[in-house]
């Protein structure tokens, strides 16, 4: 919605309190979170080789793969930061931070400042990255605590969220629980804020948006509708997969078990067998035959619910020979004619 020119003015006085009050330092701290999470992946991948559970350990060869993409990342923005700090740039006059806000308009259509919450907050287009889409996301920026490393911070938030089979959290390649791995940008994004630039900032993070790292995502737009099967660990699409009616798994085709009697998909775990013809059956069809009690679909029982075996055996105790044949002993001489 348009904001009045008196709102706008008293968001660009916080914000250059904001600039002049904070004190920021360049983050010199090493990556420990993703280097640790590689040990540990590491550790996992040898103990399940040493099992001989080869496919648990291609499973997590796979997060390890990015679990290193991410570390190496991290680790080339460091760099970055430290070699292009430098003494910071005077904080820009009131007037500049207005003009960038009511610039904001002109660039998205649309803008909202809080200032009771003092954020600012822009939406973006619908954003659609090879031919999966994503929806709008909602940039919003917050003035942050004074202790904090930077004077801002951000969230990214999907308007009309269309995350991928695997995790709900992931809403963009690049955006986990509503924070955006920022990668090549890191660097100007971080720069932009610090020198107040917020047309820039909120610019450079739209086309961060817009754009898609085969190499770095929380999840890869070609498995955005795969998942991996519960059973074998392989990675289907939406058309190859299917899911346990019982457990709700995600089994790939090849893994389902169909239930003689209601043909529903089962998982290994969900689904037993009957104990007459062996075929698979679900709990909820399993019926029990009233002479034995074993557990026999449908297809094994007669109208008085005995399995073939019971049936078999009472046919026979019930049978009684014919009253009527004569034996040999009983069959009256032949009278010799006259």
């Amino acid at each position: 919605m348009k904001q009045s020119s008196k709102t706008v003015w008293r968001m660009a006085s916080l914000v250059e309190k904001q600039l002049s009050t904070h004190t920021s330092e360049t983050n010199t701290g090493l990556p420990e979170a993703a280097w640790l999470s590689c040990l540990r992946l590491i550790r996992m991948r040898q103990q399940a080789q040493e099992r001989g559970w080869f496919r648990a350990a291609a499973k997590v060869e796979r997060e390890l793969i990015t679990e290193v993409l991410q570390l190496t990342r991290q680790l080339v923005t460091l760099q970055q930061e430290l070699e292009s700090a430098t003494a910071e740039k005077p904080v820009p006059a009131i007037r500049i931070v207005y003009e960038d806000l009511l610039a904001l308009e002109e660039e998205f259509g649309d803008y909202i400042i809080d200032l009771k919450n003092k954020t600012i907050s822009v939406v973006t287009e619908s954003v659609m990255l090879e031919g999966v889409y994503l929806g709008a996301f909602e940039i919003r920026l917050e003035l942050a605590a004074l202790n904090s490393d930077s004077p801002f911070h951000y969230t990214v938030i999907a308007q009309d969220p269309q995350p991928p089979i695997t995790n709900d959290a992931v809403t963009h390649p690049h955006v986990q629980y509503d924070n955006v791995c920022e990668g090549d940008a890191r660097v100007p994004i971080r720069r932009s804020l610090k020198q107040g630039r917020l047309l820039d900032f909120f610019v450079l993070v739209n086309r961060l948006l817009l754009t898609y790292n085969p190499e770095s995502p929380y999840v890869a737009l070609s498995d955005w509708h795969s998942a991996e099967c519960s059973e074998c660990a392989d990675v289907v699409t939406t058309d190859e997969q299917t899911h346990c009616t019982n457990c709700e798994n995600r089994l790939c085709l090849q893994c389902t078990n169909s239930c003689a009697d209601c043909n529903s998909s089962f998982c290994h775990d969900c689904v037993t067998r009957c104990e007459v013809c062996r075929d698979n059956c679900c709990e909820s069809c399993l019926k029990e035959c009233g002479l034995c009690r074993s557990s026999c679909c449908s297809n094994c029982l007669d109208h008085e619910e005995r399995c073939p075996i019971c049936e078999t055996q009472e046919d026979e105790e019930t049978y009684e020979p014919d009253q009527e044949t004569t034996s040999p002993e009983t069959v009256s001489p032949a009278v010799t004619p006259l």
